[in-house]
């Protein structure tokens, strides 16, 4: 796989659903081997996007050292992983990347305004040797060794309105844009209701997911099976946090953040111990 930046500079301001602040995200070309990292303009800190660095897995993704972190980090880099972009500068004017409608279809807008061009350099994929499961109580995400990537997921949810869905994205198959890019994120009455009074959720509303009310939802579903859809979305954005792509079949069962972040350092120490 080709190194690959983004051509042109792009911006794009949102909310942030946890501080509720107004945040500029920006996307910059960079050299090869950057890597993927984004930069904290209010306090002028850099911090590498990568599995080692995760600090926070409980609703979102958080990235980097207290208290300079970035928060829900996992739309933007399944965007990234998606269009094949290994270097690039991501920066914020605030503590975490905006959540915009719930989805990844703003930064897949992003990354289309602003093209791609090949670097020099190459990045090798993560071969899988052996499967990888992790399990606990009733959850469970296994990595299965492939030749090219592909993810599913499995949810199961007592809420009638949401019930037991499958999804299935291969990447060299699937068309992100169209296919998981749309799929917003969603939260029972009852949990956003919680996080309220936790006052954890400052900037959430309607216009940034779709909320499960007892006997209807928020908003019109986009896509069949959207919210398993959306699971995949996540998974993606959190494995890219390997910082290279996964030669892996990825088969994930009422999994969140936690799960996926703990496969990705499974995958990551394996790697290492292969050269």
């Amino acid at each position: 796989m080709k190194r690959r930046t983004v051509a042109h500079s792009v911006a794009k301001r949102g909310r942030g659903v946890w501080s509720g602040q107004e945040v500029t995200v920006r996307l910059e070309p960079a050299e090869a081997g950057h890597g993927l990292r984004a930069r904290r303009d209010d306090c002028g800190v850099e911090i590498p996007l990568h599995v080692s660095g995760v600090r926070h897995t409980e609703n979102c993704t958080v990235v980097g050292e207290p208290p300079h972190v970035v928060s829900s980090t996992e739309h933007l880099l399944s965007a990234l992983s998606a269009f094949g972009i290994t270097d690039v500068l991501i920066g914020l004017d605030g503590p975490e990347v905006p959540l915009f409608d719930g989805s990844a279809a703003a930064f897949a807008e992003m990354l289309q305004e602003a093209g791609s061009v090949e670097l020099s350099g190459e990045v090798e994929p993560i071969p899988l040797t052996e499967p990888i499961l992790v399990a606990e109580a009733e959850r469970a995400i296994l990595a299965l060794p492939a030749d090219e990537p592909a993810f599913g997921y499995v949810l199961d949810y007592a809420h009638p309105l949401i019930g037991r869905q499958f999804a299935l994205y291969k990447p060299h198959r699937d068309d992100y844009a169209t296919e998981l890019a749309p799929a917003r994120t969603f939260v029972t009455q009852e949990q956003a209701e919680a996080l309220l009074r936790a006052g954890e959720l400052r900037g959430g509303s309607e216009a940034n997911a779709i909320v499960v009310y007892a006997d209807h939802l928020s908003a019109e579903l986009r896509l069949e099976q959207e919210f398993a859809r959306h699971k995949i979305l996540d998974l993606v954005g959190d494995l890219y946090l390997l910082g290279r792509p996964l030669l892996a079949h990825v088969i994930a069962y009422r999994t969140g953040h936690t799960e996926n972040n703990a496969l990705a350092r499974r995958i990551a120490e394996e790697a290492k111990r292969n050269g």
